[in-house]
């Protein structure tokens, strides 16, 4: 099945894509799921530099991406670059903050004898679902910290994005970013695949996957054991939904 994107200033067809299935969905999420961890390994250094290619493209890049924005949605052309240009900012807040928000952090010490740490460790697979009227945005405040924190990203752009999208993914992919890790997934509501949300039901496994386990506590002398208290109540857009915070 192909998608068509029409664009709404002249209700012409201007595109088409493939649309997912439940098949094609499942084989994508088992994709990011093996190759996250490697895309973790390669450390928070190489995934800053990475993304800051992806930064730097979309600088590069904005008129390219506000006409395929405008092509998409119908806004005017001002108002998309106005959004690409917004989003500049976005990114150093995300590229100059990711660092200092996962640092290692000391919350008890007690002599040689105890310490306990907050650690932070990628869930896993992000499932990303994107809004139309502002796709590069509202997108890439997910995504964004989710690819840094280590995690790999199912991304579904709106069907009334979907160019967006592929742009996104190009330039992603380009600056270094594997195509597993950041995976798009194309359909439109009656799609029924994606995700656990009210307009989309979900084919992605049920069970959490490893690597979004419940936040350890782990004392130096004693055993491991499991826990459901919480990190600090600090919380950023940075973080949310992207890492676990982890105790030692």
């Amino acid at each position: 099945m192909e998608l068509e994107v029409i664009n709404p200033a002249t209700e012409k067809v201007i595109g088409k894509v493939a649309a997912d299935d439940k098949n094609s969905i499942e084989r994508k999420y088992k994709a990011a799921r093996a190759a996250q961890p490697a895309w973790q390994k390669l450390g928070l250094k190489t995934r800053l530099e990475i993304l800051k290619k992806f930064r730097d493209r979309v600088e590069k890049d904005i008129e390219e991406a506000a006409i395929t924005l405008t092509r998409d949605t119908g806004k005017p052309i001002s108002q998309s670059r106005n959004e690409l240009k917004g989003l500049l900012g976005r990114f150093d807040f995300f590229l100059a903050e990711t660092e200092k928000v996962t640092a290692t952090e000391s919350v008890f010490r007690d002599g040689n004898a105890l310490s306990e740490e907050i650690e932070h460790e990628p869930l896993g697979v992000i499932a990303n679902i994107s809004a139309w009227n502002y796709p590069w945005f509202v997108g890439s405040n997910v995504y964004v910290p989710a690819l840094l924190t280590g995690n790999a990203v199912l991304y579904k752009p709106s069907e009334f994005a979907l160019l967006s999208g592929q742009l996104m993914a190009r330039y992603l992919h380009e600056a270094g970013v594997p195509a597993d890790v950041f995976a798009l997934i194309c359909g439109v509501m009656r799609v029924r695949y994606f995700s656990s949300s009210r307009s989309t039901a979900s084919s992605l496994p049920a069970r959490s996957p490893p690597a979004a386990r419940s936040p350890k506590r782990r004392q130096r002398n004693s055993s491991r054991y499991n826990s459901n208290w919480a990190a600090k109540t600090r919380r950023t857009s940075l973080t949310m939904s992207m890492s676990k915070p982890r105790l030692k």
